[in-house]
């Protein structure tokens, strides 16, 4: 079934094989970028940059570099101690209380599985951390944003008058704290970085991976911050998995 939602144009399939050809076919590559995606995403992100050039890079980054098996399996220690330190979270909690909450367990074993791998640091969950607390926040706040349905995509005349979501406030606000954050832990690195000829092994965490990049897959740091923040967002995704 094809109908409008404004001016934008849309497709329902209730059948499988139907709508996998859609998500493939490069007719449909092109899809209409949400506003609050082209804020938050610094219209670079790979999930919301449009077909061509730049995306294949990005996808060929995240093969080659971000995700490679070799990448994968050299953080498997990570990972062990990630679940170590959640089994025996949970086994404080159930010789404490003699119940156990797993959400706040998965969803800590998660954030710091992510921010091991993406950013080279965890954090102690089993006490109050107000930094933890903050980046995650941001991170739902983030994801709310991005999954809210918005008037204004769909009518390009509404932003003119108000904005009824208040969806550019949001945004504008939440894309100065990433940038932030995020531009702080890349200096950080580039500072550990420096004066020295450290070669970087299968263990690196994604930022330092970055910044190792040269020739044409060398990001600017707009680019770094709209990929790393992806990252960020797929630990709210298993969050809700969890």
């Amino acid at each position: 079934m094809a109908f409008s939602i404004g001016s934008t144009p849309a497709v329902v399939s209730s059948e499988p094989g139907v709508a996998k050809e859609i998500l493939t076919h490069p007719n449909f590559a092109d899809r209409p970028l949400k506003r609050s995606a082209r804020e938050l995403m610094f219209a670079r992100a790979i999930g919301f940059a449009p077909s061509g050039t730049y995306w294949r890079m990005l996808r060929r980054i995240a093969s080659t570099h971000l995700f490679a098996p070799r990448r994968i399996t050299a953080h498997e220690p990570g990972r062990q101690f990630d679940c170590s330190a959640m089994l025996s979270g949970i086994e404080s909690e159930m010789a404490s209380t003699g119940s156990v909450k797993l959400r706040n367990h998965l969803q800590g074993a998660a954030l710091n599985n992510i921010m091991g791998s993406v950013f080279g640091k965890r954090y102690n969950l089993s006490e109050e951390n107000a930094d933890a607390e903050v980046l995650k926040k941001m991170v739902r706040e983030g994801f709310t944003l991005l999954g809210a349905f918005n008037w204004s995509d769909h009518l390009s005349w509404l932003p003119k008058m108000f904005d009824p979501s208040r969806v550019e406030k949001r945004c504008a606000d939440l894309v100065s704290r990433v940038r932030k954050l995020v531009s702080e832990i890349i200096d950080e690195h580039r500072k550990s970085l420096e004066g020295c000829e450290r070669q970087l092994g299968d263990n690196g965490d994604f930022v330092d991976v970055l910044l190792s990049l040269e020739g044409e897959e060398k990001l600017s740091e707009d680019d770094m911050v709209a990929v790393l923040w992806v990252c960020l967002l797929f630990y709210l995704s298993i969050q809700i998995m969890a």
